[in-house]
């Protein structure tokens, strides 16, 4: 399923982590959240990723904004997201365990 809408009412959230949860869609909805610091979206099915100019990198470096961007992907078309910090590429010789 997607991500629910009702997370970006939550107007005081300064960590949000949902990656491993299948998530599809789009995440425009957390733009609404203007007091979050870290963001970490990793391996959903996300195609729509906000652009969240809110984050400042000085705490949380290159972790404040992870998600799934880099190239090789497991998407058709790999995902584009304008000011993400880290991108998880997809690897499929990585062995599984």
């Amino acid at each position: 399923g997607s991500i629910p809408t009702e997370i970006g009412l939550l107007s005081n959230l300064t960590y949000l982590r949902l990656s491993y949860n299948a998530f599809t869609g789009t995440a425009e909805g957390l733009r609404e959240l203007t007091k979050l610091q870290l963001l970490h979206l990793q391996s959903n099915r996300i195609t729509g990723m906000p652009i969240m100019t809110q984050l400042d990198m000085s705490k949380y470096n290159k972790s404040t904004f992870v998600t799934d961007c880099g190239v090789p992907s497991a998407f058709d078309e790999t995902p584009e997201c304008q000011n993400c910090t880290m991108c998880c590429e997809y690897y499929s010789n990585v062995p599984q365990f």
